[in-house]
């Protein structure tokens, strides 16, 4: 025994039917993928392996130039400590001398870029006077190097002055009125 079945549409369902195949592009309507698919997905892919080659490489390169700049600052900063702590620097002299008072210097004298590095060494100077150290050229000229007030003990200080090394004829602590309280050459 045969049934049949009958289908009914009405026509709002037909409408709404080719509503929605007109929303579809025409591609859809096509019987199977295109000729050319096999071709069209290896450029695609080959696209993308390109593209992603090139963000590999510029990682790469960021990557090189910031730790090449690194690696400057690093040098850079090495040497411009090793300035300021006197790496690289050689004492020219050790000027010494005594004062018929007893007062007592030692001055290491250092030629930098900049002229005239002194570390000084001075003990017995009276409590409390005013102090200044004074470069001395062989010229006549002289170079107020520093100042402090000086105490019991032992003190040691840094000056320094626009004067070559082989210049300076002697370096000597000067009071407030000028007069040398010990002079070492």
């Amino acid at each position: 025994m045969s049934e049949s079945f009958r289908v009914t549409v009405s026509p709002n369902e037909l409408n709404e039917n080719d509503m929605l195949m007109e929303e579809l592009p025409p591609e859809a309507a096509l019987d199977g993928p295109p000729p050319d698919l096999d071709h069209l997905l290896q450029r695609t892919l080959g696209t993308v392996r390109e593209e992603r080659r090139q963000a590999v490489r510029r990682r790469g390169r960021i990557t090189a130039l910031s730790s090449t700049l690194v690696v400057a600052g690093v040098l850079a900063g090495g040497v411009w400590l090793g300035q300021g702590m006197g790496v690289g620097r050689t004492a020219e002299a050790v000027l010494q001398g005594t004062s018929p008072e007893g007062a007592q210097m030692a001055v290491q004298v250092t030629d930098t870029e900049g002229g005239l590095r002194l570390v000084a060494t001075v003990d017995g100077v009276q409590d409390g006077e005013a102090c200044w150290l004074v470069v001395h050229t062989k010229d006549g000229r002289s170079f107020t190097a520093g100042s402090w007030r000086a105490h019991a003990g032992e003190v040691t200080l840094a000056g320094s002055a626009m004067v070559r090394a082989g210049d300076v004829a002697g370096v000597s602590v000067v009071d407030h009125d000028r007069r040398p309280l010990v002079t070492a050459r």
